[in-house]
């Protein structure tokens, strides 16, 4: 006699979940959307919350979903490209790629330079420090810590809530972004950066810092943000081969004779 399943089945788990995918790859479950909560799924489909959440735990093994600390499960979507050669800002990246991110001002102050850039110390004048984060809907994807330099000018609040850095750089402060050197590692999440963006104390993240400069040469703006790894990914095109071989070393083995010169010393 075949096995009686019970609710608590792992082929339960396993239809749930197969269930869930199938929203997400037609788009019913759109992405970066999230997902009803443990006690609804449990409600739904009349299994345990043990059920729910390895059905849960087998979305994430494929890739489909990303779990977040207080927030909960959202579907995963596409890793968002940010190029590194082109003079776009983040929103604008965004934007392309068919999200609709919302930032939050989290912090806003005036100050006089004490950024780690050399040429923004050069500058005497105000300095405008502020951080934000940005979402699509209730997933965290970015935390932006922003500085730049008043030129004369006053940058308020208000304009930081409605306009994006580089909007920011030329219609308040009057200046043109012609280059930036932008730097990616990875790094230790700062805990305030943890506690916005809700992943684990422990979690790795990207941190990509840029630097704008104007026609002068003088840094307009600093940018640095915190990405979950998960989330993004950084891509650069160049013309022509890229010269990595000629750079290399060729290492020799030594040969017998040398070997056996060296024992005998």
């Amino acid at each position: 006699m075949a096995p009686v399943r019970t609710r608590s089945s792992p082929i339960l788990y396993e239809r749930i979940a197969e269930e869930l995918a199938r929203g997400i790859r037609s788009r019913r479950l759109a992405p970066f959307a999230k997902l009803p909560s443990e006690a609804e799924l449990v409600g739904r489909f009349g299994v345990s919350r043990v059920t729910v959440r390895q059905a849960l735990r087998k979305l994430a093994d494929a890739g489909l979903v990303i779990s977040r600390q207080g927030k909960g499960v959202f579907v995963a979507g596409a890793v968002v490209n940010q190029e590194l050669t082109a003079l776009r800002g983040f929103y604008d990246n965004l934007v392309m790629q068919g999200h609709h991110p919302v930032s939050t001002v989290v912090r806003f102050e005036c100050r006089r330079s004490s950024a780690s850039v050399p040429e923004l110390k050069r500058l005497e004048q105000d300095i405008y420090c502020f951080r934000r984060l940005w979402q699509v809907g209730e997933l965290a994807l970015a935390v932006a810590d922003a500085s730049i330099p008043g030129a004369g000018r006053r940058v308020t609040r208000e304009d930081v809530e409605r306009l994006p850095v580089y909007s920011i750089v030329r219609e308040v402060i009057g200046r043109e972004v012609v280059r930036a050197s932008v730097q990616v590692r990875a790094a230790r999440c700062a805990p305030d950066i943890t506690k916005l963006l809700n992943v684990g104390r422990t979690a790795t993240i990207l941190e990509m810092e840029r630097t704008s400069y104007d026609r002068q040469g003088l840094a307009v703006e600093t940018t640095r943000f915190s990405v979950p790894a998960e989330l993004f990914a950084f891509q650069m095109e160049v013309a022509g081969p890229l010269q990595i071989a000629s750079s290399i070393k060729r290492i020799e083995q030594p040969s017998q004779s040398k070997r056996q010169r060296g024992k005998r010393k």
